[in-house]
């Protein structure tokens, strides 16, 4: 799953593909006063994120090229990359279990991974990946230096940026308000935005790839329309855009996620093709028996795959 330039890793919590930027239409409560602080702004949109439902459940396409840039447009140079992936996922409370299961390349198919998030910052995440070539679980620990930090299937995607971030890993600032232009269904639309800046407690920062990252937070949604990463030298390195702003089921949810590279010239683009909010998920279904249990797996996903848009 390596190539010779790039970190590849296939055991990654996959929530956040699914589930950030999301946010569910906001009542009169939800909306931010103008003298709330940068922690607060943060909060609310942690809380979207969090509690806007409590399973999603999806089917997405992961494709990764080389880009050259003509004009303001962004064309792949080589043949991208593409993996086709299932993901379930349940929340409880503030911690989250997901599971993942890959579609194609046929050289990949059934490979799964298992990923308990933990809110409580004394407590690491547990990831595990089954190899369907190897029939075998492998727990995944990570940290900022180790293999398993790398890119998820080749991407440029990181683990971090798949994870829920806790709350109490980063310190807050408001660096500007401004109008921002997000690419929705029905068209372009203006919106009112946050840009804040997070910045990465001393324990976190061990295990970050990123000195700060700066999100635009739609002040009325409190739903990630744009983000930068900078690395540990106050680089700015990556990019993370969304595309196709959707409302389903009362959740304003992207159908296209975009990563770029800005120093590697490279490009990752995220397409959802499916999605539900709320279906039933049963708790044995997030255990290690989904990974290894072909037909056990595929009882339940048939019955998932009933409720998509």
């Amino acid at each position: 799953m390596k190539n010779s330039s790039r970190k590849t890793v296939m055991a990654v919590p996959l929530a956040a593909l699914i589930a950030l930027s999301a946010s569910i239409v906001p009542s009169a409560g939800t909306v931010v006063a103008a003298n709330e602080t940068p922690r607060q702004v943060a909060e609310k949109f942690d809380y979207v994120l969090r509690k806007s439902h409590v399973t999603v459940v999806t089917k997405f396409k992961l494709s990764t090229c080389r880009y050259a840039k003509t004009g303001a447009s962004v064309q792949c140079e080589e043949k991208p990359r593409v993996t086709l992936l299932e993901n379930v996922l349940k929340f409880y409370g503030d911690d989250i279990r997901s599971a993942a299961i890959v579609l194609e390349p046929a050289r990949d198919k059934g490979i799964g991974t298992l990923s308990y998030e933990y809110y409580d910052t004394s407590k690491d995440n547990a990831t595990w990946i089954y190899l369907s070539a190897l029939g075998k679980v492998k727990r995944i620990i990570s940290s900022r230096d180790s293999e398993d930090s790398g890119s998820f299937f080749g991407s440029e995607f990181l683990i971090e940026d798949l994870d829920y971030r806790k709350m109490n890993d980063y310190t807050y600032k408001i660096l500007r308000e401004e109008t921002f232009q997000v690419l929705e269904k029905n068209g372009p639309a203006s919106r009112p935005v946050w840009v804040l800046e997070w910045t990465p407690t001393a324990s976190r920062a061990r295990k970050s790839k990123y000195g700060k990252i700066v999100t635009w937070v739609d002040r009325e949604r409190h739903i990630l329309l744009k983000e930068q990463y900078f690395n540990h030298n106050s680089q700015l390195f990556k990019e993370r855009t969304i595309r196709n702003l959707e409302l389903i089921d009362k959740h304003w949810m992207p159908r296209q996620v975009i990563m770029k590279n800005l120093l590697a010239n490279r490009v990752s683009t995220l397409d959802r093709q499916s999605i539900a909010f709320d279906w039933q998920i049963p708790d044995e279904f997030l255990t290690q028996r989904t990974l290894t249990d072909q037909a056990f797996r595929e009882r339940y996903l048939a019955e998932f795959r009933k409720a998509w848009k």
